[in-house]
């Protein structure tokens, strides 16, 4: 070898020394900076057909017409860009139409194809724990769970099961370095244990202390406990359940809890550590009526974006969104202008509803694009500078006249 040939391959080497040195110092670090920060979305009530109507892989019914899960959800997409997002799917999911309903006012089914185009949307998380879990029986409920298994890119759908383990079972998966485990709890269930090919589901009512402390359980740095649970069309928050959710799930350790079930969006608090959003409302379900025909604390749904750091205890937050929400009947789309500037002032009014002992309702200051934000103290994201939270509404006494009112199904 000659020896200017010599000299160039020991330069290569030692260059390539170099490069490994250099790399072995800063792939931890980019590492670590890569898995310091997590994006959690929350969105609640999420469905792809009308009540009873047949499946069908091109999408869901809708006033006697098909639509696609792209169409219904294309306004939305950019805001369900997250690590984790979470929905609450209130409906069977089935690629047939010969399996009998239940006798009930309204069921819900829904073709694997829809699952899909949500899970392309961005939603990574379904619970299956709601009302609408058994519309077709255990054998309709033994269906999603077989279809919802197989959707990819789904990284968690608690909630049924064919024995009371299998329900109440965490799923956990792994995201940017963290473990995430999550729970779901649900109103009327029943159907447990299953025979082979059905699945049933615990019930809210009995089982929410016991799926909490399975949570527990679950070694994890972030764990989500959603909730299907309370009354329909009730935006406040009553005192049973919010002692109910601090004292069960905080204490599990259940670093967000999702409630869901009353159609309408509530308050949304930080108790001790724990996130609590006591209601989400409707995100987007064909089956659902237009909430746009009620007052100002019932006609919109709500999506809450939460951002956390990484710290030396674990994952704190640090900011939430909420993105008020209409259209959810057939395509779903951020409120703009002075409909979301109102509709932030609901929150905000739910939210000092919450106010306690170790426990803060949020409120959110309105931002340029109609969300609102909130930041917690030394937050280090850029948008958090000079934040400040904002003050009582000047419409705060029309407000709580409307969420003060009492409406059922009935009145309608």
């Amino acid at each position: 070898m000659g020896f200017v040939a010599f000299i160039a391959e020991r330069g290569a080497l030692l260059r390539n020394i170099w490069i490994a040195a250099v790399l072995v110092f800063l792939l931890p670090a980019l590492s670590a900076h890569a898995s310091d920060r997590l994006t959690v979305v929350l969105v609640g009530d999420t469905g792809l057909n009308a009540g009873g109507a047949p499946v069908d892989a091109r999408g869901g019914w809708k006033g006697g017409r098909l639509v696609s899960g792209a169409e219904a959800l294309a306004g939305i997409a950019p805001w369900l860009a997250g690590d984790v997002v979470f929905a609450n799917l209130e409906t069977t999911v089935m690629d047939r139409n010969d399996i009998a309903a239940r006798d009930k006012m309204f069921v819900f089914r829904m073709h694997p194809q829809g699952a899909r185009e949500f899970v392309a949307a961005g939603i990574n998380v379904f619970s299956l724990a709601n009302n609408h879990a058994l519309d077709y029986g255990t054998r309709g409920a033994g269906e999603t769970l077989a279809h919802v298994a197989a959707v990819p890119g789904l990284r968690a759908w608690p909630g049924l099961g064919r024995s009371r383990e299998d329900a109440m079972r965490p799923h956990v998966f792994e995201m940017r370095g963290m473990r995430v485990a999550v729970s779901a709890a649900g109103n009327a269930g029943g159907g447990l244990p299953a025979r082979a090919g059905h699945a049933g589901m615990l019930q809210e009512r009995t089982d929410f202390p016991a799926v909490a402390a399975r949570l527990k359980e679950e070694t994890a740095d972030l764990r989500i406990l959603s909730v299907h649970y309370g009354r329909e069309f009730d935006p406040l928050t009553d005192a049973v359940n919010v002692a109910r959710f601090r004292r069960e799930a905080a204490g599990a350790g259940a670093t967000i809890v999702a409630g869901h079930h009353a159609h309408v969006a509530k308050g949304v608090e930080i108790s001790g550590s724990h996130l609590v959003a006591y209601g989400l409302g409707n995100f987007l379900h064909l089956g659902t009526q237009n909430m746009a025909r009620f007052d100002i604390c019932r006609d919109f749904g709500l999506l809450l974006r939460v951002g956390y750091a990484r710290g030396d205890e674990g994952l704190k937050v640090e900011t939430v969104e909420a993105v008020p929400l209409t259209g959810m009947h057939l395509r779903v789309v951020p409120m703009e202008g002075a409909a979301a500037l109102l509709r932030l002032e609901v929150l905000n009014y739910l939210g000092g509803q919450l106010d306690g002992e170790d426990a803060r309702g949020l409120r959110f200051r309105p931002q340029a694009d109609g969300s609102g934000l909130w930041c917690a103290a030394g937050a280090t994201d850029a948008r958090c500078v000079g934040w400040e939270e904002p003050e009582v509404s000047a419409r705060e006494g029309e407000v709580a006249a409307a969420c003060g009112r009492v409406v059922t199904r009935g009145s309608l």
